[in-house]
């Protein structure tokens, strides 16, 4: 991926596989330190920088084990 790739919240929130609610409350616990939003926002549209998203979920993230993304049984 380019260094200028980014997600949306709806894509991100899919790439996570969780809810609005749930990411709001992990981000504000800091919860989700591999997410990084860009700066400046693109008027309401938060983007959020895809390449450490992308290696926390193929198990490259280093400070944390992945937990997202499991299915319940």
């Amino acid at each position: 991926m380019s260094a200028d790739a980014f997600y949306t919240l709806r894509e991100l929130l899919a790439r996570l596989r969780m809810g609005k609610t749930t990411f709001q409350r992990l981000r504000a616990a800091g919860g989700l330190p591999f997410v990084e939003e860009l700066r400046p926002r693109l008027g309401r549209i938060v983007r959020y920088r895809a390449e450490p998203v992308d290696r926390y979920l193929a198990g490259q993230w280093q400070e944390h084990p992945r937990v997202f993304g499991r299915r319940r049984a």
